[in-house]
């Protein structure tokens, strides 16, 4: 009931809309059949030809050529602007029909039209008219380039309507590309832009390419309601396109709700406009569709009957001729925009394009020299390529070598210092010894003998040799301790911190052994100025907060 209260308002609008139509339909005819001049005429046929094509192809393509006949009966004044509409709808009756290749011809024909003209306008619509068909191709990233061409020129014109249109057919061509957010962006900018100028017919295409997104999101509900009002405008208004779609929006919605009766019933439907229309590709997907669902359904018979026909349609469509055609007619636009530099004139150019338009022997050769040049430029590259490789390889190779001999000498060097260090002890042992047997020989043998004051002054000289004694006893000690904490540190603070020279990788070392500064300066050999200043240096480059103990914070390192 309340889906009923809903449509009651449309239905009524539509049926307005409709007797509008009519109207226009009957003015135009008018138009064609009471114009006094050619001119006049074919301006009316173009108009009557753009109004049919949405409805009824065959009858578009007649007025179309016969707008072409009568253009091209007075060949020494040709009206150039007519001639370019002429083609841009023959180019759109043929993609609708799915002669992609003369479709791209007209268009390129009207292109360079409006190019001489400098027509940017007529030139935008072009472009809109090329992605459409590079979209049917399946060429999107070239579809993609075109709308954004044609809604570049539309911005600047401020053709708000023709803005509208590029992001609703740009936002077919995302949804395509499983892009949905990009595809609700686009719709979403057309339904506002078609809103502003209150454009009811362009909200209803843009409502019908919805129907899509809701079903890809699973809101089956909104896409049949969106679907069912797709259909009753396209048969109030008899627009065989859009009916033909409506039909087989309505047939993918109910095979995803895996009502596969329903969807063979609408697609069916679909079909039949297509096959009266001969929208081949349209044809194709529906076959390929009806094959779908009696396989669910388990008739397999009629589902291989009819997938042969897909196969039929499609390669008659999507084959390599003409994917080669479509290239050749690519060429030979850039070709001729070529020529136009260097100032041949139009007829000239006319004549080069249609000898490599129709000459199959040169297109064949074309391709044969293209394939080859692709061949050799691929040989170059990976010629380039494998000498890049071996050249990275050599050098890698030879830093690896230098990193090596520079290690090697790295560990000499440590050897070198390491036999020092135990030289150091070894030397510092004996002076030990000796001081020892000093000390028993100034006890034992001074002290006994000695006077009242030589005693005060021999037990103060004992007790100096005692603290050094204990002090050069813990630097005895010290290469053992050093061997034992020192372990990965040093590779560890090279990896950690590498602006530390080897001096200051040393002092930390000695800072990890908790060693005083008087102790470090007497095993370095140095003045206490040039331990603070490199614990200073040490500080700097290892970030260490004024707050915090440099020694804790070396004894952290693992």
């Amino acid at each position: 009931m309340r889906l009923l209260i809903f449509f009651i308002p449309f239905l009524i609008s539509l049926s307005n809309f409709s007797q509008e139509k009519d109207t226009t339909f009957i003015k135009l005819e008018k138009g064609v059949v009471t114009a006094k001049t050619n001119t006049i005429r074919i301006n009316a046929l173009l108009e009557f030809a753009e109004f049919l094509y949405d409805r009824d192809f065959n009858a578009s393509a007649m007025k179309v050529d016969e707008a072409l006949k009568l253009i091209n009966k007075n060949k020494s004044n040709i009206n150039l602007q007519q001639l370019a509409k002429a083609y841009v709808i023959k180019g759109v009756v043929n993609r609708r029909t799915a002669n992609f290749t003369k479709a791209l011809d007209y268009y390129l024909k009207a292109k360079e039209i409006y190019l001489k003209e400098n027509d940017i306008l007529h030139l935008s619509d072009v472009y809109h008219n090329m992605a459409m068909l590079y979209r049917h191709q399946r060429s999107h990233n070239k579809a993609f380039e075109f709308y954004k061409k044609s809604i570049r020129i539309k911005e600047k014109l401020g053709d708000i309507h023709g803005i509208a249109a590029g992001y609703n057919m740009m936002g077919v061509s995302y949804r395509q590309t499983k892009r949905i957010d990009s595809a609700l962006i686009c719709y979403t900018k057309a339904k506002d832009l078609f809103s502003s100028i209150r454009s009811t017919e362009d909200i209803q295409r843009v409502n019908a390419n919805m129907v899509l997104v809701y079903r890809d999101l699973k809101e089956y509900d909104k896409a049949l309601e969106l679907a069912t009002q797709n259909l009753i405008y396209s048969k109030q208004n008899q627009k065989q396109h859009s009916l033909c779609a409506a039909y087989y929006n309505i047939s993918t919605i109910y095979k995803k709700k895996k009502d596969y009766n329903k969807s063979l019933l609408y697609v069916d439907s679909s079909l039949i406009i297509a096959k009266e229309n001969k929208f081949k590709d349209l044809i194709a997907k529906r076959y390929l569709r009806k094959s779908f669902l009696y396989n669910l359904l388990g008739d397999y018979k009629k589902a291989y009957f009819d997938y042969r026909i897909f196969n039929r349609y499609s390669d008659s469509i999507f084959n390599i001729e003409n994917i080669k055609k479509i290239q050749v007619l690519e060429l030979s636009f850039a070709f001729k925009q070529e020529k136009l530099a260097d100032s041949l004139t139009f007829v000239q150019q006319q004549k080069e394009i249609n000898l490599l338009t129709e000459n199959e022997a040169s297109k064949k050769i074309l391709y044969l020299v293209l394939f080859i040049i692709t061949i050799i430029g691929a040989m170059f590259i990976g010629i380039l390529l494998r000498n890049n490789y071996k050249n990275k390889e050599q050098i890698i190779q030879t830093k690896f070598e230098k990193v090596k001999v520079q290690k090697a000498l790295l560990n000499e060097k440590m050897l070198a210092k390491e036999e020092e260090t135990k030289r150091l002890v070894a030397d510092n042992t004996m002076r030990l010894k000796f001081k020892e047997e000093l000390l028993e020989r100034l006890k034992n043998e001074v002290i006994p003998i000695a006077s009242n004051k030589t005693k005060q002054v021999t037990n103060s000289l004992i007790s100096e040799l005692q603290m050094q004694i204990s002090t050069e006893g813990k630097f005895s000690e010290l290469q053992t301790k050093i061997e034992e904490v020192n372990v990965g540190f040093d590779h560890k603070l090279r990896e950690l911190y590498p602006t530390l020279t080897k001096s200051e990788r040393e002092m930390c070392a000695l800072l990890r052994l908790n060693l005083s500064i008087k102790e470090i300066m007497t095993i370095k050999n140095t003045s206490i100025d040039s331990v603070k200043s490199t614990r200073y240096r040490i500080r700097k480059k290892l970030e260490i907060s004024s707050g915090d103990e440099l020694e804790s914070f070396i004894q952290k390192i693992v």
